[in-house]
């Protein structure tokens, strides 16, 4: 179930990055919401040690957050805000998998983008880190199933 709600949070994110380069708080506030629901309703599967690694995901999600804030939004405060979010539903491992594949593919992509975008702007490059993890989030589903 954790699963289904980060799938359609994320499909739900995708879209409005794209659209409008810019997460509303609202929507991560009711994904929080939504989460702590997903994780009371699947209590009785909670270890310890499950626990201790929902802890960890979300102490990871938090470093992503202040690096974004001391990085002047260089990631994006609201992405930071998702990875905390995504450490209720997500282990450390599937988190920081999800992270630095995002990361590889902005790299790739960032690359293309100043080499062989517009020569004039190259200092106003930006672009949206949620598309970044749909490779991650497909492979991930296709070793799934």
């Amino acid at each position: 179930m954790r699963y289904i709600v980060f799938l359609i949070a994320y499909l739900y994110f995708l879209y409005i990055d794209i659209r409008r380069q810019e997460i509303d708080l609202v929507a991560l506030t009711v994904y929080a919401v939504i989460s702590l629901m997903t994780i009371y309703m699947t209590r009785g599967n909670i270890t310890m040690t499950k626990l201790v690694d929902i802890i960890y995901s979300i102490i990871f999600g938090l470093i992503i957050y202040f690096v974004s804030y001391f990085s002047n939004e260089g990631i994006g405060l609201a992405d930071g805000i998702y990875f905390v979010i995504n450490g209720l539903l997500l282990s450390l491992k599937e988190n920081m998998i999800l992270f630095l594949s995002g990361l590889l593919v902005a790299f790739v992509i960032g690359i293309f983008m100043y080499y062989f975008g517009n020569k004039k702007s190259k200092s106003l490059l930006r672009m949206p880190f949620m598309p970044c993890f749909l490779p991650a989030i497909i492979g991930y589903i296709l070793c799934i199933v």
